[in-house]
């Protein structure tokens, strides 16, 4: 009974340092009294970097935003397969997905580093915290995740006029196309979609993927509907069975190249988008990437779903 007052003493000496020495690691991230912060999608708080003068995007949607909310001019290095806009193709590439080179990306000292959950590697995500860089992550993963990563980032980096307009316009496109797939759904049905994003072996998209969500909103009824496997691998049977009134090639490749590739299969010819030429190619970039291109993507998409339609009246790019 005697040692036992001196044992809760010292615990609760142990629990008052601890308590301090935890108070003192938020402080020294920089998440300071009265400093207005920001939760990102894998729970880390940070800072919010109004005054970012040099930014890496480690996704190519990431660099779409930034560019969009006004900052391209503060980008000092972007993901491998970032394209667009054109001015980026002269920046330092710090690598993809697969093979993100950290190194690179401490020598550019970047204020901030922008990351997505959907894609870019935790072990990558952690390196680069190590080594004292900030870190923001997002996770645009549906249309919603995409609207919510806008915000984020725009109240990330001070800019939260640009992206409240962004998220708007993109809302009120959605609301648009949504408007004119009803219209032409009742009058001409709705037509059923094949997504092949490979043809050897043949990979689609369910409706789970954010390409399958853009189809939806556009009128489109996905004919693998929400496939548990978001790119799950069809056989030929399978495909012959759905009877699919347009395929929508999101491939590399050109419209006479996807198009050869699918009739190749010498059965494909019976269905109904091979028979009555409604094979179309999409560009990716444009088609899967969860950026504020979504716009175009809905339009063009729409398009190929109703030919020779006026579309979603009033329809603006971002």
């Amino acid at each position: 009974m005697t040692d036992r007052y001196p044992s809760i003493l010292f615990a609760s000496v142990v629990a008052a340092l601890s308590l301090l020495l935890v108070s003192g690691a938020c402080t020294a991230v920089g998440v300071e009294a009265g400093k207005r912060i920001l939760t990102d999608a894998s729970g880390v708080t940070i800072p919010i970097v109004r005054d970012a003068k040099k930014i890496v995007t480690l996704a190519p949607n990431l660099t779409e935003i930034v560019c969009s909310l006004g900052l391209g001019e503060n980008l000092v290095g972007v993901s491998s397969y970032s394209n667009y806009p054109k001015e980026v193709n002269a920046l330092p590439k710090v690598g993809g997905f697969a093979a993100l080179n950290v190194e690179m990306i401490a020598s550019l000292t970047p204020d901030i580093v922008l990351a997505t959950m959907d894609g870019n590697s935790e072990i990558d995500i952690n390196k680069l915290r190590s080594l004292g860089i900030a870190v923001f992550c997002v996770f645009p993963n549906d249309m919603q995740g995409l609207l919510k990563a806008i915000g984020q980032l725009g109240k990330l980096l001070g800019r939260e006029d640009s992206a409240n307009g962004l998220v708007a316009n993109i809302e009120q496109s959605v609301r648009n196309v949504r408007a004119s797939a009803e219209k032409l759904g009742k009058a001409r049905g709705r037509p059923k979609v094949l997504i092949t994003l490979d043809t050897k072996p043949i990979v689609s998209a369910s409706t789970q993927t954010f390409i399958g969500e853009l189809v939806q909103i556009a009128g489109g009824n996905n004919v693998i509907g929400s496939n548990p496997i978001r790119y799950p691998r069809l056989s030929l049977e399978t495909i012959i069975a759905s009877a699919p009134d347009v395929i929508l090639a999101t491939g590399h490749g050109s419209h006479a190249s996807v198009l050869a590739d699918l009739r190749q299969l010498e059965r494909w010819k019976d269905i109904p988008a091979i028979k009555n030429g409604r094979v179309y190619s999409l560009d990716p970039d444009l088609a899967t990437r969860q950026g504020p291109r979504v716009v175009e993507a809905l339009k063009i998409i729409q398009d190929h779903l109703f030919p020779d339609e006026h579309i979603a009246p009033g329809l603006t790019g971002p």
